[in-house]
């Protein structure tokens, strides 16, 4: 019986960890997200850390965006837009920042011509500093609110080029906000962080 008990458990830890290996991609979603400007930010998007090139590598860019939605509302310096198009996987010819890994995610509102046309770039790591890590198969909720080198943030401004290749003035940055996955999303809202 042992014997028995013991293949039983051995057989589902297999399982589990031959699951753990390729993750579903997660979906992130923007809370409290405000810029500089009165303007807000709302939505979210899926990411697959496994797919494209696999951010195990270490290579960047790496991992795959998908069903991005997210909206931003009109402040003092800016007028709001919808996002759906990211840089470098449904825009090819959009170069901005690095698309399509842990760190950054850049939006269009077009999949055309960028010359003047609104952008966002949500930025999932801190400059000065680790952590934050970016987006993980872990899920977990990433400080956007550049109130600080350590944590991440969000800019929204024009395309200066047909590529996308600078952002236009004017400009707003985020002051508030998080991006978070769903589990831990719901956590972070009930728990106050």
């Amino acid at each position: 019986m042992r014997i028995g008990l013991c293949l039983g458990l051995c057989i589902v830890g297999l399982i589990f960890l031959a699951s753990g290996v390729s993750a579903e991609p997660l979906t992130w979603y923007l809370s409290g997200v405000q810029f500089d400007d009165g303007g807000t930010a709302s939505g979210g998007f899926n990411f697959d850390p496994d797919a494209g090139t696999p951010c195990s590598t270490g290579e960047t860019p790496c991992g795959l965006y998908s069903g991005v939605l997210i909206v931003t509302t009109t402040g003092a310096a800016l007028s709001g837009a919808t996002y759906k198009f990211v840089c470098g996987t449904d825009v090819p010819t959009c170069t901005g920042l690095t698309p399509d890994s842990t760190e950054v995610l850049n939006l269009t509102t077009t999949a055309g011509d960028q010359t003047g046309m609104p952008a966002l770039a949500l930025f999932f790591t801190g400059v000065g500093a680790l952590p934050p890590a970016g987006l993980t198969d872990f899920g977990g909720t990433i400080d956007v609110s550049d109130s600080s080198l350590s944590v991440g943030a969000g800019q929204e401004a024009s395309c200066s080029d047909a590529i996308c290749s600078t952002p236009a003035p004017p400009s707003r940055i985020t002051v508030t906000g998080v991006v978070g996955s769903s589990e831990t999303l719901e956590q972070y809202l009930f728990f106050g962080s």
